[in-house]
Parts: C-alpha cells; structure tokens; sequence
C-alpha cells in the first residue's frame, strides 16, 4: 500500500494494474511536478564521454528538469522490485520506465489477444472446483470479472451474475430464486 514516507511496492507484474493507481496518486499526493516526469520524456544531457553530468555541471535553466527527473527515478527505485526492472527494457528516463511497465503489463497485440481468449473460454467454463468454499469462488470471480474489465472485455452485469448463480451449488437454488 505505501506510507506516508514510501511509496506501494511493486513486487511482481501481476500487481501491475492496483500498484499503478496507487503508485501515480501516491507520487501526484507527494509532488505533482515530480510526476510529470514520466508524462514528457526528459533525456539528462551527458558530456563528451558519455556521462551524465553532476547537478553542479547542470546549466540554470535545466536545473528544475534535472532534479524532476532523479527524485522521480528514486521514487521509481523505492518502488520497484529489482527482478521487475530486468523484465523489460528502458532507456533510463522516467518516462520510458513508465511506459515500459504499462506494455510490458499489456503485452504485445498478440499475447494480448490471447489473453482475452483465455479470460473469455475461463468466464465460459466458469463453475465452482471441487473442495471450493464459497469465499474461494467469490475472490475467483472478482478476479475474473476485474481482469475482464481490465482487458476491456465487455459483459453485461446480468450475466456475471448468472455465471456467479450457475456456479453455486445447487442446494442455493432456492437462495438465488428468492
């Protein structure tokens, strides 16, 4: 979740899409400027060698865009699991961090088509497992239902309430007819 002092941790990619809005609302709460960093690229200038230059080497005027840059590269630090930042490849700058977690998290045209697939067969088959109890069903449904929506799979609410209702056992049946 975060604190007041550190931000929510990513740990693994599957957490992608509740750490993304706690992550930008925990940054935009903490310093509005700093997040704008990952909205416009910023590409720290770099002397003769190859390095980037230290905040003194810095002129005047890009000072402000500099210092945007490395608190919002630290906040990325803070957040992000070391193993998360070999997944995908970045440039450095906030903003290719950013962007790279949001298609890594999307995946290609054609993983992500799979993955649309796979949901719709999971919502078609969608029936309560042997040994399940009633609480495990219910989080197995929101998490289809909220990956669904997230994927922008669009279902009516009637019929994610009759997959629920046909997936109970059928002693409800008089519960769910009342």
């Amino acid at each position: 979740m975060g604190t007041a002092n550190k931000p929510p941790k990513l740990l693994r990619m599957e957490d992608y899409p509740s750490w993304a809005d706690k992550f930008e609302t925990y940054v935009q709460a903490l310093n509005y400027e700093t997040w704008t960093a990952v909205e416009e690229e910023y590409i720290i200038p770099k002397n003769e060698n190859g390095e980037s230059y230290r905040l003194s080497q810095i002129a005047y005027a890009d000072k402000p865009l500099f210092l945007k840059e490395k608190k919002m590269l630290n906040i990325f630090q803070q957040a992000i699991k070391a193993k998360i930042f070999q997944l995908f490849q970045y440039t450095g700058s906030c903003y290719s961090i950013w962007h790279a977690l949001l298609i890594t998290d999307r995946g290609n045209p054609d993983m992500r088509k799979s993955k649309i697939a796979l949901l719709k067969k999971e919502f078609d088959i969608f029936i309560q497992a042997k040994g399940e109890s009633f609480a495990q069903l219910i989080e197995r449904c929101c998490y289809l239902v909220n990956e669904m929506k997230r994927l922008k799979i669009d279902k009516h609410d009637y019929e994610y309430i009759d997959k629920l209702a046909d997936a109970l056992p059928e002693e409800w049946g008089t519960i769910i007819l009342i």
